[in-house]
């Protein structure tokens, strides 16, 4: 099923908020204090380094990120806790794939000012992406410290507990955004899919219609209802929804995905032979769509149909087990022998990669059978 991700990140690009401050330009005279010769230096290169802040927000805009870079870098140079300067490199660094970069200029930024919630937001995003989550949750904590209504902040923190396998704490985060803002749909959808985790199917279908009270053209909110009440058996109540979601958006090939699960679960194997051909022209790499699609043609006996979607399906996704057992299968049907005990054989192996030792012994045991026969 769906999540929706919704990372808030806000990245501002800063530019100067006040005005470069005036340099005498006349040189420091014989009687002039030493304190007022380092004023003037000092305010010199704050001027220059204000000036490298702009030529470098120029380039950024340009898309000449090392070039903006390197004026960050020397403004930064010339005035060492110039914070808008790392915040704006911080922003480059991470836009250009240079993470852990983004994250020491982002924590610099909240060194100079501890309150600096876009540098914690920000921070958190790239913790997350290099895989830190529980540094992430630390600095959205940190948010939530500084502001208890950051909608946002429990949010994200709502999506990382869930990846984390968190469901508890990820619904009690979603149920905070929900008491600040009860009209946001995206939390009651992954509030729903933390419940469905928890096998909390009623919770899940009411979170699911709340967000779809929220938001009537909430196509996840449709899809993820319509695989739950599958769940329960509701084929009609499944059906209908996938169909509305498919209604609102008809690019998501998921939707046609499920939809032709669903079909094929309960015998509509023609209608689930469309669905997934919609799904493989909407996503032509998807291997678990040509496997499927493979199952409903076995069913229909349309072996040599079924044998040519595992291939693609292998081809996509040469470790896809199910795709050479399900070959092995046709072939079998087809009294390719030797085909068949390969593809058992290959199925197997790889069942027993996965740690899938039910799925291995049940692939051997074909072998044998095919084997035996004449």
């Amino acid at each position: 099923m769906a999540a929706h991700k919704n990372f808030s990140v806000v990245m501002m690009f800063l530019g100067l908020s006040f005005a470069a401050a005036n340099i005498n330009s006349n040189p420091a005279t014989a009687n002039t204090s030493e304190k007022q010769v380092r004023y003037h230096l000092a305010q010199n290169s704050q001027r220059q380094a204000d000036d490298l802040l702009i030529s470098g927000n120029r380039k950024f805009t340009a898309k000449d990120y090392p070039g903006a870079i390197a004026d960050f870098t020397r403004s930064i140079e010339l005035s060492p806790n110039f914070q808008k300067a790392f915040y704006n490199r911080a922003i480059t660094r991470n836009l250009v794939g240079n993470i852990q970069g983004a994250i020491d200029d982002y924590s610099q930024v909240i060194k100079l000012d501890p309150q600096h919630i876009n540098s914690y937001f920000a921070r958190a995003h790239c913790l997350d992406e290099i895989g830190n989550k529980q540094g992430a949750i630390g600095d959205l904590d940190r948010i939530i410290q500084l502001d208890s209504k950051s909608v946002e902040a429990y949010l994200d923190r709502g999506n990382i507990l869930h990846d984390l396998g968190d469901f508890k704490g990820a619904i009690a985060s979603f149920s905070e955004v929900i008491k600040l803002k009860p009209d946001r749909a995206d939390a009651y959808l992954n509030r729903g899919l933390a419940k469905y985790k928890l096998a909390d199917r009623k919770g899940a279908i009411e979170d699911y219609t709340l967000a779809i009270k929220a938001n009537p053209n909430y196509n996840l909110a449709y899809h993820n209802r319509g695989w739950t009440r599958a769940d329960l058996d509701d084929k009609k109540g499944a059906i209908a929804d996938y169909d509305r979601a498919i209604e609102i958006d008809r690019t998501y090939y998921l939707s046609y995905y499920n939809r032709g699960n669903i079909r094929r679960r309960y015998g509509d194997h023609l209608r689930a032979i469309a669905d997934y051909t919609k799904t493989i022209e909407l996503k032509p790499d998807f291997a678990a769509a040509y496997n499927n699609r493979s199952l409903s043609h076995k069913k229909m006996k349309a072996f040599k149909l079924a044998i040519s979607d595992c291939n693609a399906a292998i081809k996509f996704d040469p470790n896809l087990a199910e795709a050479y057992y399900n070959r092995a299968l046709s072939r079998r049907e087809l009294k390719d022998k030797s085909g068949a005990i390969s593809d058992f054989k290959m199925a197997a192996k790889l069942y027993q990669q996965q740690g899938r030792k039910k799925e291995a012994a049940n692939a051997l045991n074909f072998v044998q059978q095919v084997e035996q026969q004449k």
